[in-house]
């Protein structure tokens, strides 16, 4: 362990003296959109700020490359994975996108490891199975073994990029290099077909493994833990069934309830709760559409094409009231062509991302908690009307008894071949939530 340690600190300090390993781009330019050469360097957003920093950016183990890498390869990885003591699993999109589920869901019911996804990553792992940590819910504990597939790391190079700093090896796996130790450095990098390297790993299983003391511990403490968190989600959100306005966590729950098996959610939420509903890898759990990134404007074009995809589906577009505001003329496309798509509208009156990019920088607007140009009252924007008037019946929803009626009518309008509306006033929340204040003026007297 003591190379492998050294190796790890010198990793590390790279790191935090601002520099991200150099990554030579001769063998695949052209496979990526990052600029070509012999050498393309990428710096963090912290390191390009800070000043008076030296830092040797030392060479790393290249990729390793093909549809299922070198034997050695597989056997250090699993190796690793079967005996940490206290491992992770980290899910991202590839698993979906290579069509790796089983083989995924394999791995870690085997080898017993906790799982955790990316913020906008929460349907690469069923949320009901027991080894499901959640939703970035990452602990600060030592990680001796941490495996990333197909994860795509904040690419924002702040602080949540390093929380694995404590980790003795850190492994990556996935179909695009450029995630490959973009924002925290690796031990072991494959990059090749995510279903086909989980495969490999699977096939080093034996039956007898799974009588190893430490498996079967660690198993009894997963389905524990497991156990405990999905009764505290419901807890949590059913603790709120009664807030006005609406908590994000409780339409969260009802729908989850209410909504129809198979269903496919488009979603251009960042700052709502539609990770909480029940995404998962068998046909009768739900699909989730999204942008990797976190601009605005897709959501609704994207829920009609995920409608014309997947006629079979039931497709509901979870959508903040600000997103909304940049696409509002699909609605027209959805009544013209009769696209039954249900959208429901997170409507808090804010583009609370924005918000909360704001607060996060600091500076004046978070010490006076203004925020221009990002509180959306005054006036209200009636999205029933807005819809109405492109095609679209709706329905205003303010009280929370009202959401699962509210729910099943649009169900019942979209299984009768026809779009529908549902414009629900949710509290906001998140930094700088009690904020109301915008620039009071007029143009003209």
């Amino acid at each position: 362990m003591g190379a492998v340690e050294d190796i790890t600190k010198r990793r590390w300090e790279v790191w935090e003296a601002g520099g991200i390993p150099t990554v030579t781009r001769r063998a695949f330019k052209d496979a990526t959109t990052f600029p070509t050469g012999p050498v393309y360097v990428a710096y963090a957003s912290s390191a390009l700020e800070a000043t008076n920093v030296e830092a040797v950016i030392q060479s790393a183990d290249p990729p390793h490359m093909g549809l299922v890498p070198e034997a050695g390869v597989i056997h250090a990885i699993w190796d690793a994975l079967l005996n940490a003591e206290n491992p992770l699993l980290v899910c991202g999109p590839d698993i979906g996108a290579a069509g790796a589920e089983e083989e995924i869901l394999a791995l870690a019911e085997r080898l017993a490891l906790p799982v955790a996804t990316g913020i906008f990553d929460y349907a690469s792992f069923p949320r009901t199975i027991p080894t499901m940590r959640g939703v970035e819910t990452l602990s600060e504990e030592r990680y001796d073994v941490v495996c990333c597939v197909g994860y795509r790391q904040n690419t924002r190079g702040n602080a949540t990029d390093l929380r694995f700093r404590d980790a003795g090896t850190i492994i990556g796996i996935g179909h695009d290099p450029a995630q490959l130790g973009n924002t925290f450095p690796l031990d072991v990098a494959v990059w090749g077909n995510v279903r086909q390297t989980l495969a490999a790993l699977n096939a080093s299983w034996k039956e007898s493994d799974a009588r190893l003391p430490h498996l079967e511990r660690r198993a009894a403490a997963l389905r524990s833990r497991g156990a405990e968190r999905v009764r505290q989600l419901h807890d949590e959100a059913m603790g709120h069934a009664s807030d006005k306005p609406i908590h994000p966590n409780y339409l969260a729950q009802v729908a989850g309830r209410v909504l129809p098996e198979g269903t496919m959610v488009v979603s251009e939420s960042f700052r709502n709760a539609d990770h909480l509903m029940p995404f998962g890898f068998d046909k009768r759990q739900w699909r989730l559409v999204r942008t990797f990134g976190a601009s605005l404007g897709h959501g609704i074009g994207a829920a009609v094409g995920a409608q014309l995809g997947a006629p079979d589906r039931p497709v509901v577009c979870s959508i903040g009231d600000g997103a909304v505001m940049y696409s509002a003329s699909g609605f027209w496309t959805m009544a013209r062509y009769g696209l039954p798509i249900l959208t429901v509208v997170w409507n808090n009156l804010n583009y609370q991302t924005v918000r909360t990019n704001f607060h996060t920088f600091g500076g004046e607007m978070a010490k006076q908690k203004k925020y221009p140009e990002v509180y959306l009252g005054d006036p209200e924007i009636d999205f029933v009307m807005l819809a109405k008037a492109q095609g679209i019946e709706g329905t205003t929803v303010r009280e929370p008894q009202a959401i699962e009626a509210a729910l099943r009518r649009g169900v019942d309008a979209i299984r009768a071949g026809e779009p529908y509306l549902l414009d629900i006033r949710v509290a906001t929340v998140g930094t700088g939530a009690d904020s109301t204040w915008h620039q009071r003026f007029k143009l003209r007297d």
